[in-house]
C-alpha cells in the first residue's frame, strides 16, 4: 500500500507539471494527459481511498470535455490536481483526509454527489459523517500535525528531487525570458501579445510551485501576473513604474528559487528570508486601481463579427459594472447571447498567430561535450590512418574509395558533432537590455539599445566567457562614450543616445561589433595619460590603433571622475585578458572623435577545433592560428634590414615590422654566434601575424599547408609555457604545438 501511495504521489508531480505546460487548444497533449489519468485512476484503484476515486473520475470527465472542446479553460482541472495533491500529502503521512471534495466537483462540472461516508469506524480508523463535514469546518493542524523539516527530508524521494531541480531551472529560464519582454513591454506599452508572452511564464512559475508547495514564490508570482491580467484587460496602463515593479518580483523570484536550489542537497530545499511584502504591497496598490481604455476589447470583437447585438452587449456590460470579479464572455454565455466556441475564437483573434517551434530534446552536456571529444579523437585516427605509409603506398582502389568515404563521413560527423554545442548569442545580447536599462536610468541618460545578428550561434562554452566582456564594453560605452542630453543637443545630436550590438560571421570567426554614436576616444588625451602612466615612452610614434588600444592597459582611465559604474581603470583589461588568452580571439577598437566609437570582438567559432597554418622551423613543426595571420610571402633582399635599437625589420606594405625568428626564439641555435647563423631573411620565408594593433614578421622555414585541428591542453607543468596556446596530435601521431602569438610578442619583447 505504501509504495502505491508513493508511486501515485510521484505521477500526480509529474502530471501537475505536464499540465502547468499544457495548451488547452492542443489536442494530442491533452490525450497525453488523459492517458496518465488514466494509469492513476488503475493505481487509486488499490488505494481504498474513496475521495481520490471521486476527484480523479471528475477530472478524468473534465479532460474529454476539453478534448471535445465542450470546455476551454484548463484552471479546474489544476485546481484538482492541486486537490489530489493535498490527499496524497495526508496519505503519505499516516493521516485520514477528512475535507469537504464537493466544492472542487462541483468546479469540474461533476454532477455526481461525493459518496457518502459512514459513521462507523472502518479499516482507515474513524470517519466523520456528512453531517458533522457540513456543521463543522475542519479545524487548523496543530503544530504536532504540520510537517517538520525531518519529516519533508525524509519523504522527499529522488523524483520529487528531479522534479524540483528541472522547476528552478525552467523557471530561472521563464524569468530570463520575463526581463526580456519587459523591455519589449516598456517600448509598446499598449502590445496585448507582449503582455501574454510575459503572463504565460509567470503563471508557469506560479502554477508549478504551488504544486511543490513553495508558497512565498507561489504567492509573489500569483500578484504579479494578477497584475499582468489586469494589463491585459485594459484596466491598467503601464508605464516605467509598473516594469520596475515587475522586474523587482522578478529579482525576489530569482533569488527564492536560487535558494531553493542551493538548499536542494540538505533535503529541506528552502525558498530563504527573502522580505517579499515591500514589493507585493506595491503591486497591491496597483490592483487596487481602475482604469478603463485600450482597443480591441473581446465585447468589441464579439459585436463587429455580428455574433453578439449592441444592445446583449449593454446589457452584459451593465451586469459586469454589478460583478466586477466576471468576465464578460463568461456573462454572455451564462445569458446563452454566444456560444463558447464563439467566444474562444473571438479570443484567438486578440493572439498573435504561434510560429511553430522545432522539436528539441534536453541533453546532459557532459554527455554533449564526451561525444564532442569522442569525434574530436575519431578525426585524428582517420588523419593518422590516410598518412600511414601503407596505406599511402597501397594502389588498391577499393581502399582508396573506403578512406575517401570514411574521410566524408568523419568530416559530416565532426560538423554536425560541433554544431551540437553551438548556441544562438540571442539570450547574451538580450542581457543586455536590462544591463542598458538599469545603467541609464542611474547616469541619467536617455539610451536606445539595438541588436542585430541575435540568431548568430557561438560556441556554448564561449557564451558565459564572452557575458562579463560584454558587459564591461556597454558600461564603458554608456559611461564614457554616452554624452548627458543636454550636451548631446548642444552639438546638434538627439537627446536619446543609440548603442548597437551585432553580431555575424566573417570568414572562419564570429564578430561582436559594439557601436555607440557617443563623444569618440580623445586620442591625445589618452596618449598623455599613457606617458603619465609610464605605459608609453615620451615621443614614441604610436598609429591611431596603437593609441586605441591603451585602453586595454590596466589602469588607465580618462575618466573625470569615478562613479559606481566605471572610471577605475580596471576591466578593460579584463576585456582583452579574457577574451586574447582564454577565448583565443582579439579586440580592435575604431573611434572617430565627436561621433562615436566600435569595437570589434573577433572569435573563433568554437573552441574545440581551430583553424591553423602549419609551418616548419628547425624541422620543427608549429601550428598558427589562422586567425592572427595576415599575410605569408618570401621576402627580397631589397626588403630586410637592421634598424639600430629595433634589430631586424622587414618592409612590408611601406611600413618597416620587426622580424622574429622563431628558431632563435626556441633555442635551435643556442651554439651560434649570431641570428644570422641559420641564414639570411630572404632566404626563407615570413609569415605577417598581427595582435592588439601590433604586428611582426615571424621568420619560418616552410609552409606545410593549412587545416583544422582538434586542440589538445598540454596540462600540468606546461600548461604556462610561455608562447604556446596548446598542441594538437598530427596525423603521423606526433605531437604539433599551436603558438600563442601574444605571448611570442611579449617573450621577443623582453629578449
Amino acid at each position: 500500500m505504501k509504495k502505491s501511495i508513493e508511486k501515485l504521489n510521484s505521477q500526480i508531480n509529474t502530471l501537475a507539471l505536464d499540465t502547468v505546460m499544457q495548451d488547452p487548444e492542443d489536442i494530442p497533449g491533452l490525450g497525453e494527459v488523459l492517458k496518465t489519468m488514466e494509469s492513476i485512476e488503475d493505481l487509486v484503484k488499490k488505494i481504498n481511498e474513496e475521495s481520490l476515486s471521486s476527484v480523479i473520475s471528475a477530472m478524468k470527465g473534465y479532460i474529454e470535455k476539453l478534448i471535445l472542446r465542450e470546455q476551454s479553460d484548463i484552471a479546474p482541472f489544476e485546481a484538482g490536481i492541486t486537490q489530489l495533491q493535498e490527499i496524497c500529502r495526508d496519505l503519505v503521512n499516516g493521516k485520514k483526509f477528512d475535507k469537504d471534495v464537493s466544492p472542487i466537483l462541483i468546479n469540474l462540472n461533476c454532477t455526481v454527489e461525493p459518496p457518502a461516508v459512514s459513521s462507523e469506524p472502518g479499516e482507515s480508523g474513524d470517519i466523520k459523517t456528512e453531517e458533522t463535514l457540513e456543521e463543522h469546518e475542519p479545524a487548523e493542524a496543530t503544530e504536532e500535525e504540520k510537517e517538520t523539516p525531518e519529516e519533508i527530508q525524509r519523504t522527499m524521494s529522488d523524483e520529487d528531487k528531479e522534479i524540483i531541480v528541472d522547476f528552478a531551472a525552467e523557471s530561472l529560464e521563464n524569468l530570463g525570458t520575463i526581463e526580456i519582454k519587459l523591455m519589449d513591454l516598456e517600448q509598446n506599452p499598449s502590445d496585448i501579445n507582449i503582455i501574454n508572452d510575459i503572463f504565460r511564464p509567470f503563471h508557469t512559475v506560479k502554477g508549478v510551485s504551488g504544486f511543490l508547495n513553495f508558497n512565498k514564490i507561489n504567492k509573489l508570482a500569483h500578484i504579479s501576473e494578477n497584475l499582468l491580467d489586469k494589463a491585459r484587460n485594459k484596466e491598467l496602463t503601464i508605464d516605467g513604474v509598473v516594469v520596475d515593479i515587475i522586474l523587482e518580483s522578478v529579482d525576489l523570484l530569482k533569488q527564492m528559487i536560487e535558494n531553493v536550489e542551493a538548499t536542494l542537497d540538505s533535503g529541506t530545499p528552502l525558498e530563504g528570508d527573502i522580505n517579499t511584502t515591500e514589493t507585493a504591497a506595491k503591486i497591491d496598490q496597483f490592483l487596487n486601481q481602475t482604469e478603463e481604455g485600450g482597443d480591441k476589447p473581446l465585447g468589441e470583437i464579439l459585436v463587429e463579427s455580428g455574433t453578439v447585438s449592441k444592445e446583449d452587449m449593454k446589457d452584459a456590460l451593465e451586469k459586469q459594472k454589478e460583478d466586477k470579479g466576471a468576465k464578460i464572455g463568461e456573462i454572455l454565455v451564462e445569458e446563452k447571447k454566444v456560444k463558447p466556441k464563439e467566444v474562444v475564437s473571438a479570443l484567438r483573434k486578440q493572439k498573435r498567430t504561434a510560429q511553430p517551434v522545432a522539436l528539441q530534446v534536453k541533453v546532459n552536456t557532459g554527455k554533449l561535450d564526451n561525444i564532442v571529444d569522442m569525434v574530436g579523437e575519431l578525426a585524428i585516427a582517420q588523419s593518422m590512418l590516410r598518412q600511414n605509409q601503407l596505406v599511402v603506398a597501397s594502389k588498391d582502389r577499393n581502399l582508396d574509395q573506403t578512406i575517401n568515404q570514411l574521410n566524408l563521413i568523419t568530416s559530416g560527423l565532426q560538423k554536425t558533432a560541433m554544431s551540437l554545442r553551438m548556441v544562438p548569442i540571442k539570450n547574451t545580447f538580450q542581457k543586455m537590455l536590462r544591463l542598458v536599462r538599469d545603467l541609464a536610468k542611474k547616469a541619467g541618460k536617455e539610451v536606445q539599445l539595438l541588436l542585430s545578428g541575435e540568431d548568430t550561434e557561438i560556441d556554448r562554452n564561449m557564451v558565459e566567457e564572452i557575458y562579463e566582456p560584454m558587459v564591461h564594453m556597454i558600461r564603458n560605452s554608456l559611461d564614457h562614450g554616452l554624452e548627458m542630453p543636454e550636451e548631446r543637443e548642444s552639438v546638434n545630436k538627439s537627446r536619446q543616445g543609440t548603442v548597437h550590438i551585432k553580431a555575424y560571421y566573417k570568414g572562419n570567426d564570429i564578430v561582436i561589433e559594439i557601436d555607440d554614436d557617443g563623444r569618440g576616444l580623445d586620442r591625445e588625451k589618452i596618449l598623455e595619460k599613457a606617458i603619465t602612466s609610464g605605459i608609453v615612452k615620451e615621443g614614441e610614434n604610436l598609429t591611431d590603433g596603437e593609441i586605441n588600444s591603451l585602453i586595454f592597459h590596466a589602469g588607465l582611465s580618462t575618466a573625470e571622475k569615478i562613479t559606481d559604474i566605471s572610471g577605475r581603470g580596471v576591466g578593460m583589461d579584463v576585456v582583452r585578458g579574457r577574451i586574447v588568452e582564454k577565448l583565443r580571439g582579439k579586440v580592435d577598437v575604431q573611434s572617430t572623435l565627436g561621433e562615436g566609437t566600435s569595437v570589434f570582438i573577433r572569435l573563433p567559432l568554437t573552441l574545440a577545433i581551430i583553424d591553423g597554418m602549419f609551418v616548419k622551423v628547425a624541422n620543427q613543426r608549429y601550428i598558427i592560428p589562422t586567425l592572427t595571420i595576415q599575410e605569408s610571402f618570401k621576402p627580397k633582399k631589397s626588403e630586410c634590414h637592421s634598424v639600430k635599437g629595433k634589430g631586424e625589420v622587414i618592409m612590408f606594405r611601406g611600413d618597416l615590422i620587426p622580424l622574429i625568428r622563431l628558431d632563435s626564439l626556441f633555442g635551435f641555435n643556442k651554439n651560434s654566434s649570431s641570428n644570422k647563423a641559420n641564414g639570411p631573411p630572404w632566404e626563407k620565408l615570413v609569415v605577417v601575424v598581427e595582435n592588439q594593433e601590433k604586428r611582426r614578421c615571424l621568420l619560418v622555414d616552410e609552409l606545410l599547408g593549412q587545416e583544422e585541428i582538434v586542440i589538445k591542453s598540454l596540462g600540468g607543468m606546461l600548461k604556462d609555457t610561455k608562447g604556446v596556446a596548446g598542441g594538437a596530435i598530427l596525423g603521423d601521431g606526433r605531437i604539433g604545438l599551436i603558438l600563442d602569438i601574444s605571448g611570442i610578442f611579449n617573450i621577443a619583447l623582453e629578449e
